[in-house]
Formats: C-alpha cells, sequence, structure tokens
C-alpha cells in the first residue's frame, strides 16, 4: 500500500497528466516536458529500493545538471520544492550543478542527477558517471532513456514513466516492483 504521502503526489500527478498536451510533449517541447520531468522525478526516487536501508536524518540530494542555464534549474529547483519537500521522510537538498562541477562532485550513491537541459554531444559520458558513481539520471528529453539514461517518461495516450533497466543494472539501482509494473521498460 503507498504511503499518503505518495498517495498525494499520485493523485495530483494524474490530475495534471489529463491536461497535458499529448502533441506538444511527443514533437519535444523542452519547457513543457523538464516540467513533467520535474513532477515525476520523486515518483522514481521514492521507488528505489535502497532508499529504506540509509539514514533517514540525511537529506535526499537532488542535482539539478545545466550546461549553460542554471537559472533553469533554479526554476525547476523552485517548482519542486514548492510541491515535494519531502520523499520518503527525508528533506531534500536540491540543487543547480554545471557539467564541469558535477564531474569535480563526490556526491552520494543516492544522489539523484535530473537533465535541466539537453545535453547531446555529452549525454553519454554523464550517463557513464552516473553509473560508476550508482547515480540516479533521469531526463525529461526524448530519446536519452535509449541512449541509456535511467529513468524519463514516454508519452503515448497517456504519459507513463519509463526505464532503462540496464543503465538501472549498470548503477546497481533497485526500484520498486509496483514503480516497475506501471513503467515502460527499455532493454
Amino acid at each position: 500500500m503507498l504511503q499518503s504521502g505518495k498517495k498525494i503526489l499520485l493523485v495530483i500527478l494524474l490530475m495534471v497528466l489529463p491536461f497535458v498536451g499529448e502533441s506538444t510533449l511527443a514533437q519535444g517541447d523542452v519547457s513543457m516536458r523538464r516540467q513533467l520531468g520535474i513532477e515525476q522525478l520523486p515518483l522514481v526516487i521514492a521507488a528505489n529500493k535502497d532508499l529504506g536501508a540509509q539514514d533517514s536524518s540525511e537529506p535526499l540530494s537532488i542535482l539539478l545538471l545545466y550546461r549553460d542555464s542554471p537559472q533553469v534549474a533554479e526554476q525547476l529547483k523552485q517548482r519542486l520544492l514548492k510541491t515535494v519537500p519531502v520523499i520518503r521522510g527525508r528533506e531534500l537538498d536540491v540543487r543547480g550543478i554545471s557539467l564541469e562541477d558535477l564531474f569535480a562532485e563526490n556526491p552520494s550513491s543516492l544522489s539523484s542527477v535530473f537533465l535541466a537541459e539537453p545535453l547531446d554531444d555529452r549525454i553519454d559520458e554523464v550517463i557513464r558517471y552516473a553509473e560508476t558513481k550508482r547515480l540516479l539520471l533521469y531526463s525529461p528529453f526524448k530519446g536519452d532513456v535509449e541512449r541509456g539514461v535511467a529513468a524519463g517518461f514516454k508519452v503515448t495516450h497517456k504519459v507513463l514513466p519509463m526505464v532503462n533497466t540496464r543503465a538501472l543494472q549498470r548503477a546497481r539501482i533497485q526500484l520498486k516492483a509496483f514503480f516497475l509494473r506501471i513503467a515502460v521498460k527499455y532493454e
């Protein structure tokens, strides 16, 4: 049974999804995909099985990775903290980070990295880094899960979470069964 916080988030997500323009998302509108992605991110993080085994007094680190625009990361941070300040009883430590700063960082293995901007030619480098550091890498951008990003979403007649099972295995991240049942799996 879902905890009350997850239930509330799921209800909000289910209320918002019917109003999201399917054709706009399918065409890859970056702004809309970012917004939907940042709303789905807490569901993916909450599904991480290792989360329950860690010290719940430490905040969860969420890094909003940008290439050129720290302002985009700041907007996403405000949106995320406004809707979900806590995940599975843990406060969030959300901050924007540039590509270069990410590679100099030594994040904990439970950290999540959200791609705030498309990375195009640098995506493979970020994927390898995330797998090495056991980071949950999430991208709202079309095609990134197929390229090796661990999680994102897929637009069909509705919006569904999407996971790359091989990327999750390489990063040694296990998601809960309830989440995997509803997710589109890319192998």
